[in-house]
C-alpha cells in the first residue's frame, strides 16, 4: 500500500467484512444498552484493531491528520488503547491508558503511563454516545490534566452531532457509518453475498 487512499480503503474493507456483526433477518437480535433496547448490527472493531498491519495503518492516517503533534495520546479503556499506543509510537511519545473507573485500591489511580506535560488527545475506536470520551475528559480535568482541542475516533458513528457532546473540541476521524453497509440486507445487495463474521467465542 503506498497512498494513502489504498490504506483507508484497506482500512474500510477490513472493518466492512470482519468488524460489524449483522444480525441475520429472522434471527435474535442483540441486547442493547439501554434498557429493553436491541441492536440489528454492532461494530466489533477489537478483531480489527488487534491486528498489527490494521493498527498501524490506521494510527499512521490518524496522525497526520492532527493540527499539533506535540502532544500525548490519552487513550479510552479498553477499545481506544490498542490505536492509542500505535499513535504514541509514530509521535514517540508515552501513552496515558485513561480508566473507566478510578482503581479501587493501592493508589486509586485514574490512569495509567507517564504524564509527559503536553496537551492530552483523546482517542477511542468510536464515537457514539461519547460517554466513554466525555467522562475521560472530565476524569483528567479534575486531575489537573489539559486536554487538547481535537480528540481522535477511528469511526464517527453520530455523523454531525459531535459539538453537543465535547464542546470547542474538532473529532479527527477516518469513517462514518455512511462508508459502510450496516445490516444485513445492505450488505447482501451491496456484495451480493451474505456476511460472514465468523464464530464468536
Amino acid at each position: 500500500m503506498n497512498t494513502d487512499l489504498e490504506k483507508l480503503n484497506y482500512l474500510r474493507n477490513e472493518i466492512e467484512h470482519r468488524g460489524i456483526f449483522r444480525v441475520k433477518p429472522g434471527s435474535p437480535t442483540l441486547p442493547g444498552k439501554a434498557p429493553n433496547s436491541a441492536y440489528t448490527w454492532q461494530f466489533y472493531l477489537r478483531r480489527c484493531m488487534f491486528d498489527p498491519k490494521f493498527v498501524t495503518t490506521a494510527a499512521e492516517l490518524l496522525v497526520n491528520q492532527l493540527p499539533d503533534q506535540d502532544v500525548q495520546i490519552g487513550a479510552c479503556e479498553a477499545a481506544g488503547v490498542p490505536l492509542g499506543l500505535a499513535m504514541s509510537m509514530i509521535l514517540g511519545t508515552p501513552m496515558l491508558s485513561i480508566k473507566k473507573s478510578p482503581k479501587s485500591y493501592g493508589l486509586l489511580n485514574c490512569t495509567e503511563g507517564r504524564v509527559t506535560g503536553q496537551l492530552v488527545v483523546l482517542v477511542d475506536d468510536l464515537a457514539g454516545s461519547q460517554i466513554t470520551l466525555r467522562t475521560a475528559d472530565s476524569r483528567l480535568a479534575r486531575v489537573g490534566l489539559a486536554t487538547a482541542d481535537f480528540y481522535v475516533a477511528l469511526v464517527n458513528k453520530t455523523y454531525h452531532t459531535h459539538d453537543s457532546y465535547l464542546e470547542n473540541k474538532k473529532l479527527i476521524s477516518l469513517f462514518t457509518c455512511d462508508d459502510f453497509a450496516m445490516s444485513w440486507s445492505s450488505y447482501e445487495k451491496k456484495y451480493s453475498k451474505e456476511p460472514d463474521f465468523g464464530k464468536i467465542y
